[in-house]
Order: structure tokens, then C-alpha cells, then sequence
């Protein structure tokens, strides 16, 4: 009997629990919760989506068709394109202590038609419009992409809000819901985050302008361009172009965020060709990366006698490949040894992995999308500019290098690169007529390595050069730019010091040039030291001319001991005797 009375009792509680399910509503469709503590981004809740096979609804008819919505993820991709239009529908309820000011954007600034409608207070529909195909001035609220602001919305109510995109392509929609405040905040930073970047892009492709109009290399004028067509194709990516510079709403504004993508990529491989000569190993490549890069830069025409979604395929396939063709390019400059191969291949593949990208998300194949995930692309493919650019500056460099070594070696020695003698006595002539003519304080400083010949004795010819190269290193560190210096003798060096006033000075190099020579020598065994004796002069002071210099501090290094413990000496000038007055003629001098 207790048994039973027991089964009673739990079949008569599953009975009240199942009318307690029954009248207990369910919530059909999930809602966006706006509360005082929510943070902005993309809601977290599925939203639900309609494709309209044409583009005549209008929001009367998108709502009664309730039943056709069907609940999409956030990251997901829907199939629209020229003929059809995308419904979403967003149901928001607004918590208690929230705030009545939010808004939603669309961070896709390639988007060519978006409506948000909204009912007002008295229950009509008033509608907020954005889109490329739109001029700015008709946008809703002027920007980079589709934002909107919502209407004040009651709390604890739900309220639907539809948004009616249009696009030429598929499209994945990253809504984002945010309060207004927080809005303008995140705007300021967008804005100052693309006018730091094109500005930069800009400032370097008007420096290589100014280095093509100074030295007329036409790779300087490639780089130029090149700089400028990554500038407005990441403004037009970003939608700074279409905000600021074409804002009628043209066919350009629509084609360009297509049309531009191109034009960077082939001038990128047309840069690599004049910037490393690949013709030098790889002839075919060579060709077929100069066709490669025309034809790139020619599909941007498709866009004028294609349709737009075939044209923008092509044009997609066509980048990817291009990309592909100079990672492969800087690869081989890089095994070939090319100073600037490294500097290549990190350009390249930083714009290999963005396109590679760029091109998977157009075909439908997901990301993990998040709204900034479009600055780390502006970021990566940005940084191939200046890499580029310090490529170029680093290979003109060292072709300028070669070029004044060529044309400068008749006056340079061979084993150390410092001047011949005579170039070096010409250097004193200037240097001499500069103190007598304007008084400029200049040394002059004769160094000998006096143990060279011992060393040429003990170890052969090869480490004697060896220290000479050492001593001529040791000599570079107590030298500044302008001082020049030279080769006199077998191991007598000459150095002009340019702005030295007094003795100390001379004397503190030349003092740290003494003691580096003590340090031994790495790798030879037994350990090997540069002993230096120094003569100076300060011909400000005591100006004689380049010969008179040169035999008199000679004369000061001959008279030096090998051991001495003064090894600097300073060549002074000659003492002079007052000349004595003679009385006048008609002075008579009385003795006492």
C-alpha cells in the first residue's frame, strides 16, 4: 500500500511538471542583451537570416516573412550576390541601469548596399542607409563602413531591428553592437591608426620620388609607385578613399576596392625585378616575372567588360599567383646570396600569407573573423613597403660603394684602402692653405708601427699584412669622417685631424690608439702586439707646409728610441727673439 500511494504521488509531480513546461513560454528567438556591463563586439547569440532571390522587398514584406528566417552564426558566409539581398534580424532587449545609446556597425567597407530599419516610438519604420554604391553625404552617419545608431529602445521589451544588405559577392557579416560612447572612442582610434599608416606609406613613396628626381634611377621611380599604389589600395581596403577622396558614390568608389589590389601587386614585381637582376641567373624567370607583373596590373580592366563577380575572381587568382611568383623570386635572391634576399623574402611572404588569406575568405573558405582581423591584413601587407624600401636603400648603397671605390682607386691603397702618399700630401696642401688663409685648427699626426719589421721576421709576409690591416682598423677608431688618412711608407700611416685646438686632445687619442695596439692579436700564437710611435703637430700653431711637416716629424720618428717611454712627441714651433728698438736719428742720448 505505501508502495503504491508513492507511485501515485510521483506520477501526479511529473503530471504537474509537464503542464508547468507546457504553460511556461518559451523563448523562440534567441535576444542580444544590452546591459550596463556588456562589453561591444559581435553578439555572442545566433542571428537569424533570410536570402531574398531578388531586390524588391520591402520591410513590410520582410517582416511577414517570419517563417523564412533561419538562424545563422555570426561567422557564418551567405551566398549573396547581384541579383539577390540579405535580411538579418536582431532582436535586442535593454537590461535595467543600461544605457539608451548603442549602436551597430558592419566593419566591411566593400559593402555596396546596407539599410538598417528600425520602428521609432510611434511605430513607423525610419530607416538608416550606408553602402559604396550610397555618396557619403546620404549615409546615415558618415564613416569608413556601414554604422548606424540606434533608437532609444524601452527597457525590459524586446525590439527588433532588420538590417538589408546587399553585396556583389558572398559575404560573411560581422555585426558588431556597441554602446555610442564607447563607439567614438573606438572610431578616433581607427582613424588615427590609418592617417599614422598612409601617412608613413606616403612619406616613404615621396622620398624615393625625391631620390629618382636627384639620381635618376628608374628603380628609385618604381619604388615611388609602388608605395603610392599600397597607400590608397589599403585606404580603399579600410574605406579611407571612398570616405574622403571619391565620396560621389561612383563606379569607381564601388570597383575600386577590386581594381586597386592589382595595380600594388604588379608594381610590387616589377620593384623586384629592377631591385635584384635575376636576368643574371634566371633569364626566363626574369621575362616571366616582367610579363607576370604587366598582366597582373591588366586585369584590373576585367572589371570594364566582365561581370564584377567573375572579375574579381580572376583578379583574385591572378594576385594569388603573382604573389606566389615573387615569393619565389626573392627566394632565389636569397640563395643566391643577395645582401638584400633576406629583406625580400620576409616582404614577400608577409604579403603571400595576407593574399593566401584575402583569396580563401572570397572563395568561402572561414577564418576565425574578428573586426580587427582586417588592420592585422592593412599591418602585414603595410610592412612590405618599408622593407622594400630598405632593400632598395641597402643595394644602392652598395652600388655606390663599388662606384667610389672604382673611381676612387688610383688614390687608394691597395692592401688597406687608406690614401696613396700623394693623395695624401694633397689633402695636407688643402688643409694647410685652410689655416693660413682662415685660421682653422688642424693636426697633423705621422704613425709608425716600429715592430712591423720584426714581425714580418718572425711570422712571414701574410701576418705582417694581417697587422698592418689590424693597425689600419685601430686607426679607423681614433678617425672621424672627415679626417682623412693615408699610407706614407710600408708601416707609416698619416692623419689629418680636422677641428683639433689643442695638445690634450691629440694627446687622448692618440693615447687609446697606443693602448689598443698593446691588446694581442686573435689567433696567433704566440700572442702578437702593434707597437705605434707618434709624432704630431698642430699647424695652427706652427703652420709649415705638407713637405717641410713630413721631414721634419720624420726627423722627430727617427730620433725616438724603440723603447722610449714618450711615444707620442709634439712637433713645436721655433722660438723667436723680439727684434730691439733703435732710437730715433735726431735723439741725442747724454751719458752721465
Amino acid at each position: 500500500m505505501p508502495l503504491s500511494f508513492a507511485r501515485f504521488v510521483w506520477f501526479v509531480l511529473s503530471l504537474a511538471g509537464v503542464a508547468a513546461w507546457a504553460v511556461e513560454p518559451v523563448d523562440a528567438e534567441p535576444r542580444i542583451t544590452l546591459s550596463s556591463d556588456a562589453s561591444g563586439g559581435t553578439p555572442s547569440v545566433p542571428l537569424f537570416a533570410w536570402i531574398e532571390p531578388g531586390r524588391s522587398a520591402s520591410i513590410e514584406r520582410a517582416t511577414s516573412a517570419a517563417t523564412r528566417y533561419t538562424a545563422a552564426s555570426a561567422e557564418q558566409t551567405h551566398p549573396t550576390d547581384s541579383t539577390n539581398t540579405l535580411w538579418l534580424k536582431l532582436e535586442f532587449v535593454r537590461m535595467p541601469g543600461a544605457p539608451d545609446q548603442w549602436s551597430v556597425n558592419l566593419p566591411l567597407p566593400y559593402l555596396d548596399d546596407v539599410v538598417l530599419h528600425q520602428r521609432d516610438a510611434s511605430g513607423r519604420w525610419r530607416s538608416q542607409h550606408a553602402g559604396d554604391q550610397l555618396a557619403r553625404d546620404l549615409w546615415s552617419k558618415r564613416g569608413l563602413y556601414p554604422d548606424f545608431d540606434l533608437l532609444p529602445m524601452p527597457q525590459s521589451v524586446p525590439t527588433t531591428v532588420y538590417l538589408q544588405i546587399r553585396n556583389y559577392r558572398q559575404t560573411m557579416v560581422p555585426v558588431r553592437v556597441i554602446g555610442q560612447s564607447e563607439r567614438e572612442q573606438s572610431r578616433l582610434g581607427e582613424m588615427m591608426m590609418l592617417g599614422v599608416l598612409m601617412g608613413s606609406l606616403l612619406s616613404l613613396s615621396i622620398l624615393s620620388f625625391i631620390r629618382f628626381v636627384e639620381h635618376r634611377n628608374k628603380t628609385d621611380l618604381l619604388a615611388s609607385g609602388f608605395g603610392f599604389c599600397i597607400a590608397i589600395t589599403l585606404g580603399q581596403l579600410n574605406g579611407v578613399m571612398n570616405a574622403f577622396i571619391w565620396t560621389d558614390g561612383s563606379l569607381w568608389g564601388d570597383i575600386a576596392g577590386s581594381a586597386l589590389p592589382p595595380l600594388g601587386m604588379g608594381m610590387s614585381l616589377l620593384f623586384l625585378r629592377n631591385l635584384y637582376a635575376l636576368a643574371s641567373r634566371h633569364r626566363r624567370y626574369d621575362r616571366f616575372l616582367v610579363m607576370c607583373g604587366w598582366f597582373t596590373m591588366g586585369t584590373s580592366l576585367t572589371l570594364l567588360v566582365m561581370d564584377r563577380a567573375i572579375a574579381t575572381a580572376i583578379i583574385n587568382v591572378t594576385v594569388g599567383l603573382a604573389t606566389m611568383v615573387g615569393l619565389s623570386a626573392s627566394v632565389m635572391s636569397w640563395r643566391y646570396g643577395a645582401p638584400v634576399g633576406r629583406w625580400l623574402v620576409a616582404s614577400y611572404s608577409l604579403q603571400f600569407v595576407t593574399v593566401l588569406q584575402m583569396v580563401l575568405q572570397w572563395w568561402g573558405v572561414s577564418f576565425p573573423d574578428f573586426w580587427q582581423m582586417r588592420y592585422v591584413t592593412t599591418m602585414a601587407i603595410a610592412c612590405s613597403v618599408p622593407l622594400l624600401s630598405y632593400a632598395l636603400s641597402r643595394a644602392t648603397h652598395d652600388k655606390k660603394e663599388l662606384a667610389f671605390r672604382a673611381d676612387h682607386l688610383p688614390q687608394q691603397d691597395a692592401l688597406t684602402g687608406l690614401l696613396t702618399r700623394d693623395a695624401f700630401v694633397n689633402q695636407m696642401g688643402e688643409a694647410y692653405l685652410r689655416v693660413i688663409k682662415h685660421g682653422e685648427p688642424v693636426a697633423l699626426v705621422l704613425v709608425n708601427v716600429i715592430n712591423h719589421s720584426h714581425i714580418r721576421q718572425a711570422y712571414g709576409d701574410t701576418t705582417a699584412e694581417q697587422c698592418l690591416l689590424r693597425a689600419v682598423v685601430k686607426l679607423h677608431r681614433v678617425l672621424r669622417d672627415v679626417d682623412p688618412a693615408g699610407r706614407l711608407n710600408t708601416a707609416q700611416f698619416g692623419m689629418v685631424l680636422e677641428g683639433v685646438t689643442d695638445k690634450e686632445t691629440v694627446n687622448e687619442r692618440m693615447v687609446r690608439l697606443i693602448a689598443s695596439g698593446l691588446i694581442p692579436l686573435p689567433g696567433l700564437e704566440p700572442e702578437v702586439t702593434l707597437q705605434f710611435q707618434v709624432a704630431c703637430v698642430l699647424l695652427h700653431h706652427n703652420p709649415l707646409t705638407p713637405d717641410s711637416a713630413l721631414l721634419d716629424l720624420n726627423g722627430l720618428l727617427n730620433d725616438m728610441s724603440p723603447r722610449t717611454r714618450r711615444p707620442i712627441r709634439f712637433l713645436e714651433a721655433p722660438h723667436t727673439h723680439p727684434a730691439t728698438q733703435s732710437p730715433p736719428a735726431d735723439e741725442t742720448i747724454n751719458a752721465p
